[in-house]
């Protein structure tokens, strides 16, 4: 499932006035909402597969009944069998503009060579799943479902900012760094209903479910690397007081 929310290292990005008044106008952090918004949503993959759970096998046994229906696969040099629940899944965000929402709660200055950037990230994730369940080499059950999986993140970076003075004219050094990253799994919903019933099907929601919680964790450091490029860019190409040019313009001479 780690794969699947690479995924995830996609949308989880991320800002009182520059010089340390007056806060910037809600209309600046619209602004910049949208940069951000636009310079993810550029990067997003089609679609990106997890086949980790795809596969298991236990050594093959040759003297079993139903031998004509049970499924055999070489494994280096040897015969095995399918065996347990096998799950692949499969991942993108639809419509970004709908989906993936990125709000800038605040931006202020916290030192002399610090800005904090403060955001809400909201997205919801398409999800195929194909499931099957082995009974050595036999398939007992099999189906696809669709799921829409909601995930939600408060982002805290410190973006720190320096002159290279070995450059005329002086150039502006920025180094973010996600100093806080709350990402949580709020819920999933079934597309169309449960595609797949009974008791495999209730079990397999409960691994979905348990996979997502898990998977959030796993995928953090790759979200803090993504988010602290995002907004490296997003200053670059901002414009008014929320820029790498305002931050360069309030830096002591």
């Amino acid at each position: 499932m780690r794969a699947v929310f690479g995924l995830f290292a996609l949308f989880c990005i991320v800002p009182r006035a520059v010089g340390g008044g007056e806060k910037p106008a809600v209309k600046e952090y619209k602004e910049f909402s949208r940069l951000v918004h636009s310079i993810v949503v550029k990067r997003l993959p089609k679609e990106i597969e997890d086949t980790s759970g795809w596969g298991a096998t236990i050594p093959a046994e040759f003297n079993l009944p139903l031998p004509r229906l049970r499924r055999y696969v070489k494994v280096g040099e040897k015969l095995e069998m399918p065996h347990g629940t096998w799950r692949k899944f499969k991942g993108k965000i639809e419509d970004p503009d709908k989906n993936l929402k990125i709000v800038i709660k605040d931006f202020k200055k916290i030192d002399s060579n610090t800005y904090r950037i403060v955001a809400d990230v909201d997205a919801t994730v398409l999800i195929h799943v194909e499931a099957q369940q082995w009974q050595k080499g036999l398939m007992l059950l099999g189906g696809e479902v669709a799921v829409d999986a909601n995930f939600t993140s408060a982002l805290v970076c410190d973006v720190g900012v320096s002159l290279n003075l070995k450059k005329f004219p002086p150039e502006l050094k920025i180094e973010p760094k996600v100093s806080e990253l709350g990402l949580e799994f709020v819920d999933y919903k079934v597309r169309g209903g449960p595609l797949i019933t009974g008791e495999f099907g209730d079990g397999l929601r409960r691994d979905i479910k348990d996979a997502l919680r898990t998977l959030i964790k796993t995928s953090e450091p790759a979200l803090k690397i993504y988010a602290n490029q995002a907004i490296v860019d997003s200053l670059k190409e901002g414009k008014g007081t929320i820029s790498a040019d305002s931050i360069f313009k309030a830096m002591p001479k």
